[in-house]
C-alpha cells in the first residue's frame, strides 16, 4: 500500500462524515468562500471541523442554560453541530457577508431556537449571550473591537471558544480575560477557551 494512502482515506472518511452532518441540516457546506469584506477586516469564510467541536465545547463546559453565539457563522456548520447536540438551546449566528448570511438563515429557518443575524458582529452581539464561538473570523483590529463589545454587554458572558486562535494576545493583554490554551493533539488548529471575568 502506498505511504500516502491512509492519509487520503482518512481525509475521505472525514469529508463523508462532514457531508452527512451537513445534509442532515439542509445542505452540503463544504469549501471555503473568499471574503468580499477584507477591507473591513473579515477573513475568508471557512468551516469548522465537526470532529473538533466536541473537544472544544467539552473544554468550555457548556451548561443547559448557555446561549451560544457563532461569531462569523458563515454557512452555519457550528450551528448544525449545536442543533444536533443541544437541540433546545438558544443559538445565534452572526455573519457579515449578506448573501452567505441570507442562505444560512433560510436553511436554518425551521429551527425556532436559531437566529441568524446579518451584519457587523462587533455591533450586533445579543445581550443574552453566555458563550461566543469564533473560528478566526476577523483580523486583530476587529478582534480588539470584539473584545471591547463583549466587555460592554450589560450581562457579562462566561466564555469565548476560540478555534484557530491567531490573535489570543488581544485577550491575554487585558485583565478582564483569562486565556486557557487547549493542548489536545486531536484538534486541527490551535485553540483556546477565554474566560470573561
Amino acid at each position: 500500500m502506498p505511504a500516502g494512502r491512509p492519509g487520503t482515506a482518512a481525509r475521505a472518511l472525514k469529508l463523508l462524515r462532514n457531508a452527512q452532518m451537513d445534509l442532515r441540516f439542509g445542505g452540503f457546506l463544504g469549501g471555503s468562500i473568499t471574503t468580499r469584506h477584507a477591507d473591513l477586516g473579515a477573513r475568508d469564510i471557512q468551516n469548522s471541523e465537526y470532529s473538533d467541536l466536541p473537544i472544544l465545547f467539552a473544554a468550555a463546559g457548556l451548561g443547559t442554560d448557555d446561549v451560544v453565539v457563532d461569531v462569523g457563522c458563515g454557512k452555519g456548520r457550528v450551528l448544525n453541530w449545536l442543533l444536533a447536540h443541544r437541540r433546545g438551546s438558544r443559538l445565534y449566528g452572526i455573519e457579515l457577508d449578506g448573501d452567505v448570511c441570507a442562505r444560512t438563515a433560510r436553511r436554518l429557518r425551521r429551527w425556532p431556537n436559531v437566529t441568524v443575524i446579518c451584519g457587523d458582529a462587533t455591533e450586533l452581539l445579543p445581550a443574552d449571550a453566555t458563550v461566543f464561538y469564533l473560528f478566526n473570523p476577523f483580523d486583530r483590529t476587529v478582534m480588539q473591537r470584539f473584545a471591547d463589545a463583549v466587555l460592554a454587554l450589560p450581562a457579562r458572558p462566561r466564555l469565548i471558544v476560540y478555534y484557530r486562535a491567531k490573535d489570543l494576545d488581544v485577550f491575554r493583554d487585558r485583565p478582564r480575560f483569562r486565556v486557557r490554551e487547549l493542548d489536545d493533539p486531536r484538534l486541527s488548529h490551535p485553540s483556546a477557551v477565554v474566560e470573561v471575568l
